[in-house]
């Protein structure tokens, strides 16, 4: 009886879908594998071939758009 049920289309649709899913589902974990595989492979390349420039920091405005805000407000009195 079982077996009849579990013939019918609708079943087996379901089976193909959820059997798309999961192939889906493993794709992409696997194509997220590489990618930040290949990123951090990169990172590891491109920081062992960077070539470190010694900058004094007193000489160097790091921030020259970001301006000091002065303050001038006054204490009103009530009335």
């Amino acid at each position: 009886m079982i077996e009849r049920i579990m013939t019918q289309p609708i079943f087996m649709f379901t089976r193909v879908a959820l059997s798309a899913l999961i192939t889906a589902s493993a794709g992409i974990l696997i194509i997220s594998f590489f990618y930040f595989a290949w990123i951090f492979v990169e990172d590891v390349y491109v920081a062992l071939n960077k070539e470190e420039v010694a900058i004094e920091e007193t000489s160097v405005d790091e921030f020259p758009h970001i301006q000091p805000i002065t303050v001038t407000a006054k204490k009103r009195s009530i009335g």
